[in-house]
C-alpha cells in the first residue's frame, strides 16, 4: 500500500462550572422546555439531529444506505443506482453476466466478469464498497474499454469518504487519494487485486485514478 496515513484529532474535555442553587433550577427548567420543544418537533417532522431532518433519505451510496449499488461509467456524469448487486451488474456488463439474486460481493470475486466483452464492450474496472469485505452499498466503475489511464477528481455524489474495501478487474489497478484532485496522501492498489479492507484509508478516500500498471501517477 503507498504512503497511508491515520489522521487524528486532539482530545477536547470541556469544563462546567459548578450552577448556583438558581441557576441550577433555571437550567432545570430550561431543559424541560427544550425536551417539550424536541417532542413537538418530531410530532411535525421538522427536527434535525446532527444538521440532518430526523427520518430524511441519506445520499446514494453512503454507508447507512447499503442496499443501494451503483454504476458510473468513467468520463460520463451520471450515475444509476439499483436496489440490488444483480441488477448494477448486468448494467455495468452489458447484459452479459446474470447473477443470481442475493449473491453477495464475496462471492463476486471468483466471477470474471469481463469474459466475453468485446473490443468495443463496457467492462468492470473496479468495484467499491461501504463496508469491509465486499459488503454493504457498491459502487461500479464502468469504462468504454479495457484498462486504459483513466481519473475521477473527485467521487460521485454521495461516495465521498465511504469506501472500505476495493476489487480490481480488467487488467487494472488504481490509485486511492484522500482529497479531491489527487491530493493528500495515496494507497496504491495493484493489477486486479482486491482488498477487503482499506486500513486506514477506510472512509477516507476523494479521488482516484486507474492504470494498467501501478502506481497510477
Amino acid at each position: 500500500m503507498g504512503n497511508a496515513v491515520v489522521r487524528s484529532e486532539a482530545r477536547r474535555i470541556r469544563h462546567h462550572p459548578r450552577a448556583t442553587p438558581a441557576l441550577g433550577a433555571l437550567g432545570r427548567g430550561l431543559h424541560v422546555a427544550a425536551s417539550i420543544a424536541l417532542m413537538i418537533a418530531l410530532m411535525v417532522g421538522t427536527a434535525q439531529i446532527g444538521g440532518r431532518p430526523v427520518g430524511a433519505t441519506l445520499p446514494a451510496g453512503l454507508s447507512s444506505g447499503h442496499g443501494r449499488h451503483c454504476v458510473a461509467q468513467l468520463g460520463a456524469p451520471t450515475m444509476r443506482c439499483f436496489a440490488a448487486l444483480n441488477a448494477a451488474v448486468a448494467v455495468a456488463t452489458d447484459g452479459r453476466v446474470q447473477l443470481l439474486a442475493g449473491t453477495t460481493g464475496a462471492a463476486l470475486q471468483a466471477i470474471p466478469l469481463n469474459r466475453g466483452a468485446g473490443a468495443s464492450d463496457d467492462r468492470v474496472v473496479s468495484i467499491e464498497w461501504t463496508r469491509s469485505n465486499y459488503s454493504g452499498a457498491s459502487l461500479t466503475w464502468q469504462a468504454p474499454s479495457s484498462c486504459g489511464n483513466y481519473a475521477s477528481s473527485s467521487m460521485p455524489r454521495g461516495w465521498n469518504d465511504a469506501i472500505r474495501s476495493v476489487a480490481q478487474y480488467s487488467g487494472c489497478a488504481t490509485t486511492l487519494y484522500w482529497d479531491v484532485n489527487f491530493g493528500g496522501a495515496d494507497d496504491v492498489i495493484d493489477v486486479n487485486a482486491s482488498v477487503p479492507d482499506l486500513g486506514s484509508f477506510d472512509g477516507n478516500v476523494s479521488s482516484q485514478k486507474w492504470c494498467p500498471d501501478s502506481p497510477c501517477g
